[in-house]
């Protein structure tokens, strides 16, 4: 959820510069679908993402042929981002960013070789660690080598970054500007049926399941509503929001009023609920951030170092 709002207010200010976009992704067609709610899909181009080892090279290649990896080639600028696309939390970031855009750094390696003077660009955006394993740190750094510029969203990382890329910046999480949080509508409160709490626990977090249990049961006791967000929908089990709700609904009183909150198909709808919840429960940074953005009463169950990193970037940007 929140990575495509990221991705969303980039694509937004591209378009603004009359850029020609295409977004390299994991479901082209799940994104342009999301993306319809907000901008005119028809001036992006969605392509699947480059594949990361042999077999799926074999099986990208039957399916679609070459001309994806054409594109990498011939594009003038890369902008590489993710939550904390490279860091010792996600093992293999540092193998997988590079395998991501190979045909381009292809191109800067043979712009380099043959001195030419217009150099194609490569941006570096969000969450980056230096690591601490050898092996590791020369794959970012050789990658770093041909960045022309980095936007991290903590300042933690810049000063890591700083000594090995120059044009390193503090730029706020994107997804801040994607939507017009503060145009949410103000008589929202009235309108509400009765009381409720917003949830949402994935499995990086899982340790925190009966401090959460703990938090919600004085609402469900009192009669509120339980909204369950499942950010993440994807097919890995750390990805899987939506086996939490039916073990929180189990662990709560009998006749608790729970349901689930979709943010995919109506996006306006989730942000007015989400605007006039009693209170946010995450352990997603995602939802954490949205709900901070509108202004909610919220707390955020901190399992991952970025989300203790966002927690004073919010506290400063947001004064």
């Amino acid at each position: 959820m929140w990575d495509e709002l990221i991705l969303l207010w980039n694509v937004k200010l591209l378009l603004e510069q009359w850029k020609k976009v295409t977004i390299a992704c994991y479901e082209p067609d799940w994104l342009r679908k999301f993306f319809v709610q907000f901008i005119d899909v028809g001036k992006v181009k969605f392509i699947p993402e480059l594949p990361k080892w042999f077999r799926s090279f074999f099986n990208y290649v039957f399916k679609y042929g070459m001309r994806w990896f054409w594109r990498f080639w011939k594009c003038d600028t890369i902008i590489l981002w993710w939550g904390e696309i490279l860091t010792e939390e996600n093992p293999w970031a540092y193998w997988y960013w590079r395998a991501s855009i190979w045909p381009f750094l292809w191109k800067k390696n043979f712009q380099d070789l043959f001195k030419k003077k217009k150099k194609s660009d490569l941006y570096i955006m969000w969450g980056v660690q230096i690591p601490k394993n050898e092996k590791k740190k020369k794959q970012l750094l050789s990658l770093l080598n041909h960045t022309t510029a980095c936007y991290l969203r903590d300042f933690e990382a810049i000063d890591e970054i700083k000594p090995y890329v120059k044009n390193c910046e503090f730029f706020m999480d994107t997804s801040y500007f994607a939507y017009e949080w503060v145009k949410v509508s103000l008589d929202g409160e009235k309108q509400i049926e009765k009381p409720y709490v917003v949830v949402n626990l994935n499995k990086n977090a899982e340790k925190f399941f009966d401090e959460l249990v703990n938090d919600i049961k004085s609402y469900s006791e009192k009669g509120y509503r339980i909204y369950y967000v499942p950010v993440a929908k994807g097919n890995n089990v750390y990805y899987q929001d939506l086996q939490y709700s039916q073990r929180l609904e189990k662990e709560l009183w009998e006749n608790v009023d729970f349901a689930l909150l979709d943010w995919e198909t109506d996006f306006d709808n989730f942000v007015k609920v989400l605007k006039w919840s009693k209170k946010v429960f995450s352990s997603r940074l995602h939802l954490y951030l949205i709900a901070s953005f509108l202004g909610c009463d919220t707390k955020v169950y901190p399992y991952q170092r970025k989300i203790l990193k966002m927690q004073k970037v919010i506290e400063n940007f947001l004064k």
